[in-house]
């Protein structure tokens, strides 16, 4: 099938529900449903759930893209280890998470549920699906992949995370690096096309496979939301998002707690109140010894954009782009973020927003912007405006023809 020619039916496979109000995966899933929809003639959602979803079916908004989706779960929820076998030897000994469950069982469930859709395209999400659906297709189906950032260099950006924190996990995810590099060598190029989140991530996916047909699909945030500054009263109001179920953004908010408020607090000429908004935190985490406001969970987020003065990121591992500063930046709200948390965007420290990789200058670059109120609003607007012209879901759409058509496409 001609790659410029779009597809009658595509098979959209994903390890979880896309959803625009959510974390980074399913929203870039979410994302790339929308173009997919309005590219091909129907859609048909696959879900392969390898991680527990917030929704039991898609939400209205997703059901609207698609013409059928279907769940292929575990058909041995209760055997941790049925892939381990199968894919010890072909990567020499250390088997990742995700494929110990990868049994040839559910391998079979997923080829009869993709044969049922006779899909003409399959577009799978996340590298980490890969063996799971590559068993299923023959030579003659077309296959792209979003692998978004590269596997094994995430895990090692974790393993090294896990080492500095001291955690029990640093061994498992030390040891996965290795077998998603040997999965990474042996499945990129069964991939006709890939898509990675930005320039720098595609040329790792190069670096891994030269001759990759690898394109950037920029992440994107669907809602344009510009908060008007906040009303200044007696305290500054400093505001995370994340999702508390991945370890970086733990480490981030532990690092922030313990490292960086004692200085702003001590130095700042207002009370400093820092909210605390995302799933997998309870109110009780921390906030009574830090004096966070822990939120948790929310159906919203634009209330808590609105009512705080700058948004930190102080991340220090992940991979991608963070949505987390699109989603500031679509709110107009000023950002401080460290270099890794800025990583895949375009973006110039003092321009868009500010930057600090230690401790004591992420705490000067906070009160320098609580201190300073024509800084601040600058800067949200920059911000505002790098988020329109480069990640917003109308960028997106106008890139369809350089990310699904042939190669003479220009970029939009």
């Amino acid at each position: 099938m001609p790659t410029a020619d779009p597809p009658k039916r595509v098979a959209f496979v994903v390890p979880a529900l896309p959803s625009f109000r959510g974390n980074g995966l399913v929203m870039r899933a979410a994302a790339t449903l929308k173009l997919l929809s309005s590219w091909a003639d129907s859609v048909h959602l696959l879900a392969v759930p390898l991680y527990p979803s917030v929704h039991s079916q898609p939400e209205p908004d997703i059901s609207a893209m698609i013409d059928s989706w279907t769940s292929v779960p575990n058909p041995l929820p209760g055997a941790g280890d049925s892939g381990v076998q199968q894919w010890s030897i072909p990567l020499r000994g250390a088997v990742p998470s995700e494929l110990k469950v990868c049994s040839p069982l559910w391998q079979e469930d997923i080829k009869a549920a993709i044969s049922a859709l006779r899909p003409d395209l399959i577009f799978a999400f996340r590298f980490y699906l890969a063996p799971f659906l590559l068993p299923s297709i023959g030579s003659s189906l077309p296959v792209w992949l979003d692998v978004d950032e590269l596997e094994s260099v995430a895990r090692l950006r974790l393993a090294n995370l896990y080492a500095s924190a001291k955690h029990p996990k640093e061994p498992i995810a030390r040891m996965e690096v290795p077998a998603y590099q040997n999965l990474e060598c042996q499945q990129l190029p069964l991939f006709q096309r890939l898509f990675a989140a930005s320039d720098l991530e595609c040329e790792a996916v190069r670096a891994r496979f030269s001759e990759a047909d690898a394109r950037v699909m920029p992440n994107v945030y669907p809602f344009d939301l510009p908060q008007k500054p906040r009303q200044t009263d007696d305290h500054a109001r400093l505001l995370f998002v994340g999702t508390f179920g991945y370890f970086p953004n733990k480490d981030a908010l532990q690092y922030f707690v313990s490292r960086v408020l004692p200085k702003i607090t001590e130095r700042s000429s207002k009370p400093v109140e820092v909210t605390v908004v995302g799933s997998g935190i309870l109110p009780t985490d921390q906030s009574s010894q830090f004096g966070l406001k822990v939120i948790g969970t929310v159906p919203d987020t634009t209330p808590y954009y609105a009512s705080c003065d700058l948004v930190i990121v102080p991340l220090r591992a992940g991979g991608g782009t963070r949505i987390k500063i699109l989603e500031a930046f679509s709110h107009q709200r000023a950002v401080v973020s460290t270099t890794v948390g800025a990583e895949g965007l375009a973006v110039k420290d003092g321009v868009e927003l500010l930057i600090a990789d230690d401790a004591d200058v992420f705490a000067e670059q906070c009160l320098r912007l609580i201190e300073n109120v024509d800084e601040r609003a600058r800067l949200a607007e920059r911000g505002h405006q790098f988020f329109y012209r480069h990640h917003s879901l109308r960028v997106l759409e106008e890139r369809m023809p350089y990310l699904f058509g042939d190669e003479s496409a220009p970029i939009g």
